[in-house]
């Protein structure tokens, strides 16, 4: 449970949503008595500005704590009019003290202005693809093995 003030205006991180639609992840500074921490509020379709009266009122929020995405290297320098990665070293010199993780919220504190939730984080799970690809890679080296027995 994180219990705090927005104290800015939320970052719109471009990101496709569930269906492939065009849109953005909101980010939003959260200042609490530990310090500040940006907290995923969710994902919309279009750029919003919160009201004055949000920005003085104490949320409790229930999250999940979790490393921001990193940039790979198939995504674009943030620009002026974009933000396609949440940058923690540049925002660390807008906010004070601020958290090196994300809260990802989980009850959906931002959901009055059309912001959706996430249904579940998604934790991925490749077991069965990793066990198919070892297992055909075992078959092929012992087919090979036996294809160079029988040439000796």
């Amino acid at each position: 449970m994180i219990n705090g003030k927005i104290i800015a205006q939320p970052i719109f991180v471009y990101n496709l949503g569930n269906k492939g639609q065009y849109g953005y992840d909101v980010h939003v500074p959260l200042k609490t008595n530990e310090g500040t921490i940006i907290i995923n509020a969710g994902w919309t379709k279009k750029k919003f500005v919160i009201n004055q009266t949000d920005l003085a009122k104490l949320f409790s929020i229930e999250a999940v704590l979790k490393k921001p995405k990193r940039k790979n290297l198939f995504t674009p320098d943030n620009s002026f009019k974009e933000t396609f990665y949440l940058d923690i070293v540049s925002l660390n010199k807008n906010y004070n003290n601020l958290s090196l993780f994300v809260a990802e919220d989980t009850r959906g504190f931002l959901n009055h202005y059309g912001v959706s939730q996430s249904l579940k984080i998604k934790i991925p799970n490749n077991h069965l693809q990793y066990a198919l690809t070892w297992y055909s890679l075992c078959f092929v080296i012992i087919i090979a093995f036996l294809i160079y027995k029988k040439k000796i």
